[in-house]
Order: structure tokens, then sequence, then C-alpha cells
């Protein structure tokens, strides 16, 4: 057929059909290359060692509200399953949301390095093959459910706008200086929640990327024996859960004071044996302010800041304010106890402008 006719058929086509003929052969999938055309698309990953599965849904941007609204446009649900080796099948059913899913399953079921670095190579695969049929403007999820294998995070890629990536193993992953770089320097999130450590080199630490063009919200670390204090990895919000150290609190708020880790405007730390005959080790060298917040706006930054503790079992101990030397920007250090469990936690609120209008005080 002539190419202009081929194009009229194309144009035709429906999303669920694209994405069904576009695993048929590779001379169709050049086709729908050749004319792909405007429908949005969001993805969501699970990464396991034999499996690898994404479900793609297709956008719809309300006419009557702008681009600001998204929906999900019917209520059928399909589903588009194949294995590699190549084995395909189409699933119809019936669900609240209209789902395209794509799972990629390895035939052989082998355990070990082999399979891992199998389902890295599928995984990667497909993503080509995504971008290169539709306009994926946004992953909203990612969970690797699997031991990180080397190069597993680089397959990645770094033109999507994440809504989560997670790693979700029974115990810390390993994971390479490279890896872990890649991921931190270069990935766009809304949330990044790591619970890795970095063998080799050993005292490996994360060194931040004045050029990078990565963009966290919220970065919730586990294990940190890889996190530089007086260097945090740059996100609005850090959140650790492992206890640290008083004298790696004291380093970071000392960095803050003197100009680093601009990036933090929430922290959230759980402190390994705080006690009030101690807590001077947290503010050693640290001038110290009394708190210009009200305890209503305390509370309202509890609130709407969603850290780890629920705030009716939190007690509030000590509430300070420190001011950095270089532009005399304010931030409040507050240390919390929980009533129910001797745990105490230490908390950082700057007086950023997202803050200030969260807690009410809108530009002031």
């Amino acid at each position: 057929m002539p190419l202009l006719v081929k194009r009229m058929i194309i144009e035709e086509l429906g999303f669920v059909e694209r994405l069904f003929l576009s695993f048929t052969s590779k001379r169709t999938c050049s086709l729908l290359r050749l004319f792909r055309n405007d429908f949005k698309v969001s993805i969501e990953m699970n990464i396991r060692t034999w499996e690898v599965s994404i479900r793609v849904r297709k956008l719809l941007y309300s006419l009557t509200e702008g681009i600001s609204a998204i929906n999900i446009s019917s209520s059928i649900s399909n589903e588009l399953k194949f294995d590699i080796p190549y084995k395909q099948s189409y699933l119809i059913g019936f669900s609240s949301w209209t789902t395209n899913t794509i799972y990629c399953g390895l035939i052989d079921k082998r355990a070990g390095r082999d399979t891992m670095s199998n389902s890295m190579i599928v995984f990667g695969k497909v993503l080509r093959h995504l971008n290169s049929v539709l306009n994926i403007e946004e992953c909203r999820q990612c969970v690797f459910f699997t031991t990180l294998h080397v190069g597993l995070f680089c397959q990645l890629d770094r033109d999507y706008s994440y809504g989560s990536i997670e790693t979700r193993t029974e115990c810390i992953a390993d994971a390479t200086p490279e890896d872990l770089t890649f991921l931190l320097d270069n990935i766009k999130a809304k949330r990044l929640s790591l619970n890795v450590t970095v063998p080799s080199p050993p005292a490996y630490k994360y060194r931040n990327n004045p050029e990078k063009k990565s963009s966290l919200d919220v970065l919730k670390i586990v294990h940190h024996s890889w996190v530089d204090f007086s260097d945090l990895p740059a996100a609005k919000a850090v959140s650790i859960e492992k206890k640290i150290q008083m004298d790696q609190m004291n380093t970071m708020l000392q960095s803050w004071v003197a100009g680093r880790n601009r990036a933090l405007e929430i922290g959230d730390f759980e402190i390994h044996r705080l006690m009030d005959m101690n807590r001077e080790a947290i503010f050693n060298g640290l001038t110290r302010h009394e708190t210009q917040l009200t305890e209503a706006e305390i509370e309202s930054f509890f609130d709407f800041s969603q850290l780890s503790p629920n705030r009716k079992f939190l007690r509030c101990i000590v509430v300070v304010d420190i001011v950095r030397k270089c532009d005399g920007m304010r931030a409040t250090v507050i240390e919390g106890r929980n009533i129910s469990e001797p745990i105490r936690y230490m908390f950082v609120m700057v007086w950023s402008e997202s803050n200030l209008r969260t807690i009410g005080r809108g530009n002031n």
C-alpha cells in the first residue's frame, strides 16, 4: 500500500491497537514510529528477578479544565502479555481504570546472576521500545523487588518525570557507586526511597554534583553508610530511618549554617542515644535563637509535612532557631520524643517560601 494509505489506516487506530501492533513485527513497529500520534501515556514499573512488568496508561486531558486535569478514559481493562522468548496473548477484563498492561516474563526460570542479567536486558529493551512508539510523559511508580544488579538503575530513562522510585528488597541491597550516582544525579522524582549500601569501595560517600540535572522532592533513606552529612544528597525533604549519631546531626546543621546543604527544606532524623544530658553535642558550635514559630505553626508543620511519627504521639522537648550566615535564612530545629517509646527525633524546617505557606505565614 502507498505510504499515504498506511498513514490513514494508522491514524484510525486507537491506543490499544497501536500498543498491541507494536509488538507484532519490526516492520509494523517501524511504521508506528514513523506516524507517532499525540497519545500521552504514563507507566508503572515493577522489576523482579524473574519478571519485569510495565503498566501503560493513556492520559486524557479535560477540555473544560485544561491540561491540569488528568482523567482516565473508560472502564475497560486491556492487558497485553508477552514473554521473552516471544509469546503473547491478549486479555480483556473489566476495571474502574483504563489499564493497558505489559508483562515481560522470562521463560527461563533458572535462578542466579544470569536470570537477573536477562531480566535487566528485558527491562531496558521494553523501555526503549515503548519510548520509540509512545509519548511517555511520566512514570508514576517504579519498584525494584530484586537484587540490584550492576547497571540496573542506569536502565531508567532520565527524561521521565517519576512519581515514586523505591527499592523494596527484603534486606539491604548492595549498589555500586555508579548506579547510585546515576540515580541521584539524573533522575527527577517526587519520591525516592532507598534501602541500599555501597560495599565497595570501603567508606564510600556520595558527593553532590553541582551540575547535576536531578530533582527530588522527598528522599527517604534507610541505610545511610554512604551519606556525607556535610553535603546531603540534594532533595527538598530528607528522611533517614536508621538512627544517626549526634555528631552526624551536628555536622549536618553546621554545614547548613555555613551555606551547604542548601537544597534541604525539611529534615527528619532519629537520633541514637539522645538524652537531656548529652543534647549539647548536637548544638556544639552553633548559635541558637529563641524560635519565632508559634505552637499553632509547629502543629501545621507536622500536619502538612507528613513526617514519620504521628504528631499526637510526639512531645516537643526543644525548639530553637538557627540562622544561615551567608543570607540570614532561618531554620527551626525541633527535638521530639515519642511518648510511648524512648525514641527521640530531630526535625528541621527551613523557612523557605513553601514551608512558610504551609504554616500560614504566606510570604512573610
